[in-house]
């Protein structure tokens, strides 16, 4: 979809203080040292008991409607995006974190999108934002914390590690430091059993009492003969590159004019061969490394990743960037931005 007149206005990211590196895990056996050597993961940051994803959502919200200049009432949107528990059953944390940023107001979303989620939220906002005259801007959010003993963060998946955060956008159509020229979305519905597994179904959260393993799903599908495996990366790539080159499309230009890249914090070797290295795209131009030293943050990484960009002030006027994000789904989200201006924060 190519998008007129939609502008990011603020950004924010919250970090909890408190850093672990691979190798303090590795000397405490928590986390293995073959493949803390393939994926290249350098540190995570640990939320603290009280760091709740919704929490560190609504921090980071906070930041963006500050940077954004904009009165609580013009917000019409609130949609919050998560992978992990969010400290409570049955609830809604898009409440909690509409209350603890713009408070009363136009409705409030959750969001469920795996590691797209922030994207994901992001196409859902502007598509709301454009269609309703009253709706003069959006805060999207992304928060997750993962704990034991529900996700034991150095072995749920092996292709990552997951850090704890959360990250914010406010969307306008009263301008801002950039501007969504377009974003594109698709999803491969075969491909959720990849994730599903094919155990039974349970009645419950936790019902085994064990960490989540996503890995052990994982490998029960995808090895079952010797054609899963490639056929599923085969998917997998059609969809991204599809989703990637309509939306460039659609913005009207192409991956030569990209300055700046932003996509999911998977480990080096996915990163390498699925997504920049795949793309032809100059490392140094992404948040990548940065990213390694704070972990997948379920599905605020795309957030985080142009947050962490802007405030570097290395985006200049007329600079592109392109986030890419992919989650269990499987959905694929690419979304072009112009930045307009510097943003002097």
């Amino acid at each position: 979809m190519r998008w007129d007149n939609l502008y990011v206005a603020g950004l924010g990211k919250y970090l909890p203080q408190r850093v672990m590196t691979t190798e303090q895990a590795v000397e405490q056996g928590l986390y293995d040292a073959k493949v803390c050597a393939a994926n290249g993961y350098k540190s995570v940051r640990v939320a603290g008991d009280q760091e709740t994803g919704p929490v560190m959502a609504g921090a980071a919200g906070r930041i963006a409607v500050e940077r954004s200049g904009l009165a609580n009432d013009d917000f019409g949107l609130v949609l919050h995006a998560y992978a992990s528990h969010q400290g409570r059953d049955l609830w809604s944390p898009a409440s909690f974190v509409q209350n603890e940023t713009v408070g009363i107001g136009g409705p409030a979303f959750d969001v469920r999108g795996g590691c797209n989620g922030g994207l994901s939220a992001l196409e859902l906002a502007a598509s709301y934002v454009a269609a309703r005259p009253s709706a003069k801007a959006a805060l999207i959010t992304a928060g997750d914390a993962f704990q034991l003993p529900y996700v034991d963060r150095w072995t749920a998946d092996e292709r990552s590690i997951c850090g704890d955060g959360g990250a914010a956008m406010v969307l306008s159509k009263q301008g801002g430091f950039a501007r969504l020229l377009s974003s594109v979305s698709a999803g491969d519905p075969t491909l959720e059993i990849v994730d599903r597994g094919s155990g039974p179904w349970t009645a419950a959260p936790f019902e085994e009492g064990k960490p989540i393993n996503l890995s052990e799903r994982r490998r029960d599908y995808l090895l079952r003969d010797e054609f899963a495996l490639r056929s599923v990366l085969e998917r997998m790539a059609k969809t991204g590159d599809w989703v990637m080159q309509t939306a460039l499309q659609e913005a009207g230009t192409d991956l030569k004019s990209v300055q700046f890249l932003v996509h999911t914090t998977y480990s080096e070797p996915v990163a390498q061969l699925g997504i920049y290295g795949r793309m032809g795209f100059d490392r140094t131009k992404t948040s990548f490394d940065w990213a390694l030293s704070v972990g997948q943050v379920g599905a605020a990484d795309e957030l985080l990743g142009m947050t962490y960009l802007a405030e570097s002030g290395r985006p200049k006027p007329g600079d592109l960037l392109v986030a890419a994000g992919s989650g269990a789904g499987y959905v694929w989200t690419v979304a072009v931005f112009e930045f307009l201006e510097t943003p002097r924060w």
